[in-house]
């Protein structure tokens, strides 16, 4: 557990921990889109499955024991979580992170807020927690956990995924506040643009263990503002916007209110952002390739000759027949290996130049620079 401390108006005085701005940030304007088809189908894929949150819910030593459970039993087949509070061990995450990393915690995020407001009903959840609580599926599961607290609360022995900000402005949180978790009404989080700016505000301060356990490139070589802080926020956003099921970006104006985040770094991470991608790897994929041309879409329907639907490239520009699909270990199976076979002959056969991205070429700058140019030929530049 860490402990921090705003002090100010909530308005405009929460004390920022941030390096002076960066003189290569994207403008406003986003350099890509989803398509049409792509974002009727998102929003009522949304509204159909609603967010996806674990049902798993901690349970107290006394459910526990009323339920039968003897102390041998429980140090066997139960982790605790927080003091008191425990989940099955088989409800665990893997030891390691899709990077290799080792993990910090093996319990999804939702579950360890709800324990924490099991124990302490009064704290906020904001920044990863509440980002994971709206369904956001990366990140939550390595970064800190933060709830607001009360200036004056006495804060004893917590669990090191923990990181409790006091504020003298809890109330006026709490006004505001939204509650995610539809099976505990009582969870309360801050709004999203907050909830956003805070995860913004968090990557932008020293982490010595972040390159380790989240692995991106520096590529300010190939484009100036692409420093690994950067990337990673706009990480952040696209998969805070997919768990949000929103067909749009958020408002510039309404995250700048919010005063987490400075306004040049807002205005260019949300530049950056497209509710289309759908894994990490497609959204630095998009930033290594966006200005090579304009209109560039994410999430582009491929059809049968029959006009049925084949597959969604993740992104590509369709006037120039050019398509890109990132290509994550699933593709190594035979089904999967035998379904890409049929869309690159699919996209062949009306003429398209189709590039399959494994992460190999996303991992050092000579190996970007070496897509970069393919993709540029493709496209004729």
């Amino acid at each position: 557990m860490r402990i921090g401390e705003y002090g100010g108006g909530l308005a405009g005085g929460i004390r920022q921990n941030q390096p002076p701005a960066t003189d290569h940030l994207l403008p406003t304007c986003r350099e890509s889109e989803p398509t049409e088809w792509y974002l009727d189908r998102f929003v009522r894929r949304r509204r159909v499955k609603g967010s996806v949150l674990p049902n798993n819910l901690p349970l107290t030593a006394g459910q526990l024991r009323t339920a039968g459970v003897t102390r041998a039993s429980l140090r066997k087949h139960y982790h605790r979580i927080e003091y008191g509070l425990y989940i099955p061990v088989d409800q665990l995450l893997p030891e390691t992170t899709d990077s290799g990393f080792t993990s910090a915690h093996r319990v999804h995020p939702a579950t360890l807020v709800r324990a924490h407001h099991k124990a302490c009903p009064g704290h906020i959840v904001t920044g990863f927690g509440a980002a994971a609580m709206s369904g956001m599926e990366y990140f939550a599961t390595e970064e800190l956990l933060e709830f607001f607290v009360a200036r004056g609360d006495r804060i004893g022995h917590q669990p090191p995924h923990l990181l409790l900000t006091r504020t003298r402005k809890l109330e006026a949180l709490r006004a505001d506040a939204v509650a995610p978790d539809v099976s505990n009404p009582g969870l309360l989080a801050t709004p999203h643009g907050f909830t956003l700016g805070r995860m913004l505000d968090i990557l932008d301060r020293v982490d010595e263990t972040r390159n380790q356990r989240w692995k991106v490139p520096d590529l300010s070589s190939v484009r100036p503002h692409l420093v690994r802080e950067f990337i990673r926020q706009v990480q952040v956003s696209d998969a805070f916007h997919q768990g949000l099921g929103k067909g749009t970006v958020g408002s510039l104006e309404k995250l700048v209110r919010t005063r987490t985040v400075r306004s040049d770094r807002a205005a260019a991470v949300l530049g950056a952002t497209a509710v289309g991608a759908e894994s990490t790897p497609e959204t630095l994929l998009r930033l290594i390739v966006a200005d090579l041309a304009p209109g560039l879409r994410t999430q582009i329907p491929v059809f049968r000759d029959n006009g049925r639907l084949l597959t969604s490239a993740d992104m590509g520009w369709e006037e120039h027949g050019v398509y890109l699909f990132y290509d994550g270990l699933h593709h190594r199976e035979q089904t999967q290996r035998d379904h890409d076979s049929k869309v690159l002959a699919t996209l062949q056969s009306h003429g398209g130049r189709v590039f399959r991205i494994t992460a190999g070429q996303l991992k050092t700058v000579e190996e970007v620079v070496a897509l970069r140019n393919l993709v540029a030929d493709a496209l004729g530049i």
